[in-house]
């Protein structure tokens, strides 16, 4: 069942390679819901990791919660056919941001003007959701990655 807050299927779930370091290193989110825990840090780019592009819709799911935050409203997943045919799916605010980003992106087209997931309601959270984790925490959240 699909958590309502975090929208996870897993509450222990990440797509991330090197998991453990992004806990270490980064700021992460974490569902008041389910516990789970997702990178909502820069993660030494130019933006947060959950607006880049990801290869499935369930992959890009896990990072809804955390742009819808930074953004503090509603974000859609968007489907992204690049030049070589492939399928990506990115998150958006609104199908403006969308239009910005395909006009930038001439090899990049998208045939639907919605998105293929948005939720039904933007639900703040508790400004402690949001914090480094120490390295109990790293440990406990690790080993329960692990058991999964």
């Amino acid at each position: 069942m699909r958590c309502k807050e975090c929208y996870s299927e897993h509450s222990r779930i990440t797509p991330v390679k090197g998991a453990e370091d992004c806990l270490k290193r980064h700021r992460q989110y974490i569902c008041s819901t389910c516990g789970r825990v997702v990178c909502i840090d820069l993660a030494g780019e130019k933006r947060a990791r959950c607006f880049m592009p990801f290869g499935s819709l369930e992959i890009a799911m896990l990072y809804l919660k955390p742009a819808e935050i930074l953004n503090q409203g509603l974000c859609g997943i968007y489907e992204l056919i690049y030049k070589r045919g492939d399928k990506r799916y990115r998150i958006f605010r609104n199908v403006a941001e969308l239009h910005k980003y395909l006009k930038s992106n001439p090899d990049v087209r998208c045939e639907k003007e919605n998105p293929v997931y948005i939720s039904n309601a933007y639900n703040s959270i508790n400004k402690f959701q949001i914090k480094y984790l120490n390295e109990s925490e790293i440990k406990i959240y690790s080993d329960e990655m692990k058991n999964v």
